[in-house]
């Protein structure tokens, strides 16, 4: 049976208030209504972008979700989770400040802010998926916990997986820092002995006891470390080296192993939206103000991961008449992470795509 995906259309320009209007009559023609039930706690995932960006999604069209979620009686919350780069967005306090900056306070959208892993990324569920990559994945706590999520993604390329959507909101913006760091790098962390001020958080924070800590500096043992990022979630002088070398290929596939994690035991209770506005090259995590490289075009939507990234690919490449995402990253293979995705039982790449009218009813 194919998977059902929910379009409507966006003119090119048109305003925020118009663009969440359509996100309420979206929400409401795909019946998502039923994936809540009363006082669920609702983790809203999306980006609040990095200073300087432009092209994330604007607080108006998150409060319109936001509002569909109090409508269902359920407890909506914004979900975000610390970066592994350094930034506004690599600590709890710096990204609620961000976000509040850009627009995302209770005031305007109606619901909290919550980083999901912790302070510092600290705060990690381990899930066991014995996948090829990925025997466990490095979880957001509060992604664990909560009752239903539902991916808000603003679609875009992206330097290191080709195309950002759905996959990469989920995948790597639900894991801990741990997990980004499973996902990004393929090497045991180090320590920088010039950096290391001995101040022991580091072994303090180790799961397995890998870290000792001399006169001098921290020692990671290769032979006991897993891998799990703690060490590069709790230094606070820059100490840990990490190894940016995983090649695209096992990143995408991460990625989709790390999605299958975050959704295991979410099973009809989690939806996604792709936003086909302000697409651009590179993704909303860049500082610089980056023009729309194509035109607006619409939202997708499904209950089916895989599908509506599938259905995104296909809608843009029929708009422009050629494959943006590959024009935009030839060297990186961007459908590697949609396939890996069908591959582990995320969904599936076979849909029907249905399109919506403005105002229009539930479809059937």
């Amino acid at each position: 049976m194919k998977s059902k995906v929910y379009f409507i259309k966006v003119n090119n320009g048109e305003d925020v208030a118009s663009v969440a209007q359509k996100a309420r009559w979206l929400f409401d023609f795909a019946g998502f209504e039923e994936t809540i039930a009363t006082n669920d706690m609702v983790a809203v995932k999306t980006s609040f972008g990095e200073k300087g960006n432009i092209g994330h999604l604007k607080p108006p069209i998150i409060k319109a979700v936001v509002d569909k979620v109090k409508d269902c009686k359920g407890k909506p919350f914004l979900i975000e989770t610390n970066t592994l780069y350094v930034g506004r967005r690599t600590n709890a306090v710096d990204h609620i400040s961000h976000a509040h900056e850009h627009g995302f306070s209770y005031e305007n959208v109606g619901a909290p802010v919550i980083i999901g892993d912790g302070l510092f990324g600290e705060h990690s569920v381990q899930v066991e998926i014995n996948q090829k990559l990925c025997k466990y994945a490095h979880v957001a706590g509060v992604a664990q916990a909560a009752n239903v999520i539902i991916s808000i993604a603003h679609v875009t390329g992206h330097l290191a997986t080709g195309m950002g959507a759905t996959l990469k909101n989920i995948g790597m913006g639900l894991s801990a820092r741990g997990g980004k760091l499973s996902q990004h790098s393929g090497v045991i962390p180090q320590i920088l002995k010039k950096r290391c001020n001995t101040c022991g958080a580091c072994g303090k924070w180790c799961p397995v006891g890998a870290i000792q800590v001399g006169e001098q500096f921290a020692v990671i043992d290769p032979k006991i470390c897993i891998g799990c990022g703690e060490c590069l979630a709790v230094c606070q002088f820059g100490a840990v080296k990490i190894a940016w070398d995983e090649n695209t290929v096992n990143l995408q596939k991460k990625v989709a192993e790390y999605c299958l994690a975050i959704l295991s035991r979410k099973s009809g209770r989690a939806v996604f939206f792709n936003f086909l506005t302000h697409i651009t090259r590179h993704c909303d995590c860049m500082d610089k103000p980056f023009k729309p490289d194509i035109a607006d075009i619409g939202i997708v939507a499904s209950r089916d991961p895989v599908a509506v990234e599938k259905a995104t690919a296909d809608i843009i490449g029929d708009h422009i008449g050629t494959d943006f995402f590959k024009d935009a990253w030839p060297q990186i293979d961007y459908t590697i992470q949609i396939a890996y995705a069908q591959e582990i039982g995320l969904g599936s790449m076979d849909y029907e795509l249905i399109p919506c009218e403005q105002g229009a009813g539930v479809a059937v």
